[in-house]
């Protein structure tokens, strides 16, 4: 298993917009059949840490690159990554991690 998570940095004050905008990237993992995809906000942090996160899990790297190719070849999702930049202080970073068990 996988969990693949974009971190988010977002502009003064745009943390709550970034998070209600990150729900309609929610709906389209979904539909790309992505696993249990859903958004954690910063309640305390070290500095320089992400103001957001959005998770979403993988049964393998196949299924994750297949998914993530669903969802950003969408015209739905080109439009919404533009809204999202003007929101952002720097550009999502993404990180993939293998659950140890």
């Amino acid at each position: 298993m996988y969990v693949s998570r974009l971190t988010f940095h977002t502009h003064p004050g745009k943390t709550h917009e970034v998070e209600q905008e990150l729900q309609a990237l929610v709906a389209m993992v979904r539909q790309a059949g992505g696993g249990r995809p859903h958004i954690l906000r910063n309640h305390f942090a070290s500095l320089g840490a992400p103001d957001i996160v959005f998770e979403q899990e993988a049964p393998d790297l196949e299924a994750l690159e297949n998914q993530i190719a669903q969802v950003t070849k969408r015209k739905e999702f080109q439009q919404w990554s533009s809204h999202m930049s003007e929101l952002l202080a720097q550009s999502p970073k993404r990180e993939v991690y293998l659950v140890v068990e």
